[in-house]
């Protein structure tokens, strides 16, 4: 662990991160020197096209000690981007903070823009994204930062429709696998009963169109979907919540052009397959970095896409000592050419 931290120091002291940082009025000022590149990391095919997934960052962006390991990640991801490794976007399930701290999110923008300046950088919001009160409860939906500093302008031009106007808690994110669409569909932490039929009514007037959909709480990390004693129904006050067994048979189930989901929240990794109403599989997956070691070690779930195969692999990558978790429960297939 010395030896990681000593390293990460040094690539810090060297200008990975030269940040000038004005934050008033929650207006967010963000001038960095250009990221140093890192070697290219042999490790993958680059003839494949991939999405990186980030789970759970908000051990990273509280303790000034653990940021050095995002940063990593992102320089990680940022160098083999411009090398030529082909990254469609980046995915994060939520939880940027621990608790809606001003701080931590400034401390998550001025790591992550440069980076969301290069590939789309897709967010979506975690419970700890919103002001709890005194006795742990979310009172209001709107007391959060997310949408101030989560937005950044490379995902903005890509939204096709939004649920809320100036907010990105519940958005459709155009993007593109072997030259074919697939939208993102981010939705908020326990989504309302408004958000779901809004989501629902994109979904199914748009049956061309293959979606992810991400949300930050889904499954457990046996695996299970949760059907009762969500985070949501112990933690909202005054607004309409899904579980994620809602949420499956309200948007998921019936609606086949719904590839996948992601999502964050449990445990660390797990994954589950469920057949939709028209007896296709769906892959569910969880991913979820901050009961790791060092708040994640700089690992990241990467979604490799081999060119002229229906197959797709999902593995975790250590982007600091560049190993792969070889684990057999941690390497899942999928099949994302299907037909409707």
């Amino acid at each position: 662990m010395k030896n990681i931290v000593h390293r990460l120091g040094i690539l810090l002291l060297t200008g990975l991160f030269a940040v000038l940082i004005s934050c008033k009025s929650h207006e967010v000022v963000c001038e960095a020197e250009p990221l140093a590149l890192l070697a290219l990391d042999d490790n993958f095919d680059m003839t494949s096209e991939y999405i990186v997934v980030i789970g759970d960052i908000q051990e990273y962006t509280a303790n000034p000690d653990l940021m050095p390991y995002y940063e990593a990640t992102v320089q990680w991801i940022y160098s083999q981007y411009m090398q030529g490794m082909d990254i469609k976007c980046v995915l994060q399930v939520g939880d940027l903070t621990t608790g809606n701290q001003e701080n931590c999110y400034q401390s998550f923008y001025n790591v992550t823009s440069m980076l969301a300046e290069e590939i789309p950088y897709v967010a979506c919001i975690g419970n700890h994204d919103y002001a709890w009160d005194e006795n742990g409860k979310i009172k209001d939906r709107d007391a959060t930062f997310f949408s101030h500093y989560a937005a950044f302008p490379l995902m903005e031009t890509a939204i096709v429709d939004r649920f809320e106007e100036g907010r990105i808690e519940n958005v459709v994110v155009e993007n593109y696998i072997d030259g074919y669409p697939y939208y993102i569909l981010a939705l908020e932490f326990g989504p309302r009963e408004e958000v779901v039929n809004w989501a629902n009514h994109y979904v199914r007037n748009h049956k061309s169109r293959k979606f992810i959909l991400m949300t930050h709480e889904y499954l457990t990390q046996s695996g299970e979907r949760i059907s009762d004693k969500s985070d949501a129904e112990a933690q909202f006050l005054n607004t309409t919540y899904s579980t994620p067994e809602m949420l499956w048979e309200q948007l998921v189930k019936y609606n086949d052009n719904i590839a996948w989901v992601l999502c964050g929240h449990n445990g660390f990794y797990s994954h589950r397959m469920s057949m939709n109403a028209y007896g296709r599989d769906v892959l569910q997956v969880l991913f979820n970095l901050q009961y790791q070691r060092n708040g994640g070690d700089g690992m990241i779930q990467l979604w490799e896409f081999p060119q002229e195969q229906d197959t797709a692999t999902v593995r975790i990558y250590n982007t600091i000592n560049r190993q792969w978790l070889t684990e057999e429960n941690e390497v899942v297939e999928l099949k994302f050419r299907y037909k409707y």
